[in-house]
């Protein structure tokens, strides 16, 4: 029985056509390629929605903020599943397996960019700059202009009085030009005047960048002689075991006293734990930005502000109180909405206390350091960190009623880290509406005792800082000490002197734009945005 079976399915596989045997031949590859392609798109789908179950379960129970977090990155993560779906040819398979390219897909960028906290926007951006390691113009366009960030920076100009704005002396004012550029290609964001910006080095001349950046600093207390001599100690020194010798000999033991010797104790603090890692070689390797941030920065920033009982180094991305103000009063939040969350930083300087959170300065931390034109230095740099310092310095500025002499004392600090560089920051209101920010130079952290020097001008460079902070802090903190009359006080607010001159909000950040991606084996990009894409203006 069985033998009659055997010769039938033979017969059978001898009639089979020649030619459908050559089509499952040449179609096996493409649906290989499917159930691969499938099998990825399986594994991503079940992680994200993990994810986004985690978000919800964490948002329950707990603060306003974390809640509105955990929706946000809930949201984007739902979307960026939505826009995952996407068809591809038979083509596009084939030329996936004849290139090992990854997906063509554009990166999905929310169209409701504002509303995202800087972490789910930095995502996005490391997105693209990850994949565009492959393409260099990666999967988005630039920053964009939509018709409502024109109006916003309109409505803000036409708000200014002329009569206040900051004249320069070759009688151009400051505001106007900062205008005119806004009209252009090269935009100047919320009114912050950055005099290292190539945008406005080529627009000013050279006597009047002078000017500006030379126009009414505040006054801050200069490092003290013991300070300065304590550190020349170190200066040329290229022998770890002299070093820790001159550390040893400076040891202060019964004799410490905290609110005198904080600032020389900090010193040695911070080169005796540069002295360990330069001699055990851990700073030379390649450490992720969290191994930076502990046994680097905290040591050489979070430490010089430890006599500083009224304000603390906030770490562990905090989110920006002065920037969620900002957001929520320009949204004009009503009861039973969820409250907008500020711009996250790597590290903010808060006020400590249940009482105002005034905040004095923010930092931004990254593990490599490319150049001053680094993709994520220029980010931080030019969008991100001043407008975070402006948002600071305005509520700051609020707090003391726009007084006219008291504004022009107040900065606000910054400092973004990358790798072993350091580069500090300022922002101020020295004359009409204008923020300015002030960049110092680049310094480095030694990985090399050859080099020991350059941790003296960090370590200096730090203190002056603290100086700046501690003064701001004690015009804000002190406002109140002129009431001469307590007869209506918390009757009514006192009136603003209609003299005084505000300056405008921060803007809401332009979207960027979505481009599209030519199905090619060249895996090239066009210059021009998607068709069809909803920011089709100029550059900011």
């Amino acid at each position: 029985m069985v033998q009659p079976i055997l010769a039938n399915i033979k017969k059978i596989e001898l009639t089979v056509p020649p030619t459908v045997l050559v089509v499952e031949e040449d179609t096996r590859p493409y649906w290989e390629g499917v159930i691969d392609e499938r099998k990825k798109n399986r594994v991503k789908e079940t992680i994200r929605s993990k994810t986004i179950d985690i978000y919800q379960a964490v948002g329950e129970n707990v603060g306003d903020e974390i809640v509105d977090e955990c929706q946000q990155s809930s949201k984007r993560l739902k979307k960026d599943e939505q826009g995952q779906c996407r068809t591809r040819s038979v083509a596009d398979y084939h030329a996936d397996s004849e290139d090992n390219a990854e997906s063509r897909d554009p990166t999905y960028v929310s169209e409701n960019d504002d509303d995202l906290d800087t972490s789910d926007r930095e995502a996005i951006d490391d997105q693209g700059e990850v994949k565009g390691a492959i393409n260099d113009e990666g999967r988005t366009g630039p920053l964009r202009l939509s018709e409502a960030n024109r109006k916003e920076i309109d409505t803000a100009y036409n708000l200014m009085d002329k009569q206040y704005m900051w004249k320069l002396s070759s009688g151009r004012f400051v505001e106007e030009e900062l205008y005119k550029l806004g009209q252009g290609l090269d935009a100047i964001h919320s009114f912050i005047l950055d005099v290292e910006d190539e945008s406005i080095v080529e627009h000013f001349t050279e006597t009047e960048l002078r000017e500006i950046d030379s126009t009414s600093i505040p006054e801050v207390p200069e490092l003290s002689d013991e300070i300065d001599e304590f550190l020349s100690k170190f200066h040329g020194k290229t022998n770890l075991n002299e070093i820790r010798q001159i550390i040893k000999e400076s040891s202060f033991g019964n004799d410490y006293d905290h609110g005198k010797h904080h600032d020389l104790d900090y010193i040695c603090l911070a080169l005796h734990s540069l002295v360990r890692k330069i001699q055990n070689g851990s700073i030379k390797d390649m450490n992720l930005e969290n191994w930076y941030n502990c046994h680097v920065w905290s040591v050489m920033f979070d430490q010089a502000f430890g006599d500083i009982k009224s304000v603390a180094v906030v770490r562990g991305e905090s989110t920006s109180i002065s920037t969620a103000t900002r957001k929520n009063k320009k949204a004009k939040r009503k009861p039973g909405e969820r409250r907008k969350i500020g711009r996250r930083g790597d590290w903010i300087l808060r006020a400590v206390g249940n009482g105002e959170k005034d905040e004095f300065g923010a930092g931004e931390a990254g593990k490599d350091w490319v150049d001053e034109y680094g993709t994520k230095y220029l980010r931080e740099i030019g969008l991100k960190l001043p407008k975070t310092l402006k948002d600071m310095l305005v509520n700051l500025i609020e707090r003391i009623k726009w007084n006219e002499e008291m504004r022009k004392k107040i900065r606000t600090i910054g400092i973004i880290h990358a790798g072993l560089m350091m580069t500090i920051v300022y922002a101020d209101n020295p004359k009409g509406y204008i923020c300015r920010f002030q960049r110092c130079d680049p310094m480095e952290v030694p990985d090399t005792v050859e080099n020991f020097d350059s941790v003296l001008t960090i370590l200096a460079s730090v203190l002056n800082a603290k100086s700046v902070v501690q003064e701001t802090a004690k015009i804000v903190q002190t406002r109140g000490q002129a009431t001469k009359s307590f007869k209506s006080v918390g009757l009514r607010k006192r009136p603003r002197d209609g003299g005084q001159h505000k300056l405008s909000a921060c803007m809401s950040t332009p979207k960027k734009v979505k481009v599209c991606a030519k199905m090619n084996t060249r895996r090239s990009y066009p210059s021009s945005p998607c068709p069809g894409s909803p920011n089709t203006e100029p550059l900011i």
